[in-house]
């Protein structure tokens, strides 16, 4: 089993439907990484997935309150999105926001997000070991300016998910997806 460095295996969207890149100027800055206290179970790997996803989002709205920033709802739509992002990565064995020749806005049409003006964004990644935990995706999504653009966004609502598979020789690579959206241009 080969190990990479999470920032090696990421990959952002850095332009996204109706989303001008100049959104977010600020750069990373390690107070936007929540305290254990503030969002407990970061590095806990016994937790399910949906469970990791809630640590996530909590990781994510503690970010953009560092910045000023209003808190995401969490969408059901966008977290279906999320969830068939993350599990086509892993049946395609394909990491890219176009995973089995899918645009990225194709599970959020599926799901019924896209409907009247939106904004849509997503962040996608993957590790192993101790590349795998919540705390080390979200700090190596912070350290890249696009994924740092797409968590401080314009957007309102948010879905979060994670699928542990195989991936490119890799076997239990857990392989995440964050979907932001808002129905407000």
């Amino acid at each position: 089993m080969k190990k990479l460095p999470l920032a090696v295996l990421l990959l952002a969207l850095a332009t996204s439907m109706l989303f001008a890149a100049g959104a977010s100027a600020r750069g990373f800055s390690a107070a936007e990484i929540a305290p254990l206290e503030s969002c407990p179970n970061q590095t806990d790997e016994g937790l399910s997935p949906a469970e990791q996803a809630e640590v996530m989002l909590c990781m994510t709205n503690f970010a953009r309150g560092t910045n000023g920033l209003a808190p995401l709802i969490s969408s059901k739509q966008l977290a279906h999105a999320a969830e068939q992002k993350s599990a086509d990565i892993v049946n395609c064995d394909e990491f890219s926001h176009e995973a089995c020749g899918r645009p990225f806005t194709f599970w959020d049409q599926r799901y019924g997000y896209l409907k009247g003006c939106w904004k849509a964004g997503e962040n996608i990644a993957w590790g192993t070991g101790t590349y795998s935990s919540v705390r080390a995706t979200f700090t190596a999504w912070l350290e890249s300016p696009e994924h740092h653009a797409n968590i401080l966004g314009p957007y309102k609502e948010a879905g979060m998910a994670l699928r542990v598979g195989d991936l490119e020789g890799n076997e239990g690579a857990a392989v995440w997806t964050q979907d932001f959206g808002s129905h407000k241009c």
